[in-house]
């Protein structure tokens, strides 16, 4: 037993629980999907829904009005993301961990990319108002 700093003993350095085959296989995984969800980047789109909502419907300033009527508009993006976590929770077991991977990852990637061309269609053919600018009034998230 380890009598050191109030009975709690030592765990052992990172890079020698990685040297074992099983758990280093398991923390590859676990790091590759987290370092996967933050490089599809759908986090961010939820934290800039009511930017990215305003500059869809307003150009220039905002009236308080407006701005109570787009962040009224990210509620359904928030709700998305809860039923979307709640059909995964149900999904989980039947279908099996991989295929819900893979699936959402495609998913979140198609809706990514219908985003981006959206905003590079915006900003070739009709001026750019959904990008904004410098001085733009964005909202805070």
């Amino acid at each position: 037993g380890g009598a050191s700093g109030g009975g709690i003993e030592e765990l052992p350095p990172l890079g020698l629980v990685a040297q074992l085959r099983p758990v280093a296989a398991q923390l590859r995984l676990g790091v590759g999907l987290q370092a996967l969800q933050q490089l599809v980047g759908i986090n961010t789109i939820m934290y800039y829904s009511t930017p990215i909502l305003r500059q869809a419907f307003f150009s220039g300033a905002v009236s308080e009005e407006e701005r109570a009527f787009v962040i009224w508009l990210s509620a359904p993006v928030a709700c998305g993301q809860l039923v979307g976590c709640i059909v995964g929770m149900l999904l989980i077991d039947r279908v099996g961990r991989r295929p819900l991977v893979l699936s959402s990852l495609a998913l979140c990637a198609l809706s990514l990319a219908l985003q981006g061309a959206n905003f590079w269609v915006d900003h070739t053919y009709c001026g750019g108002e959904l990008g904004g600018g410098a001085d733009d009034d964005a909202l805070p998230p």
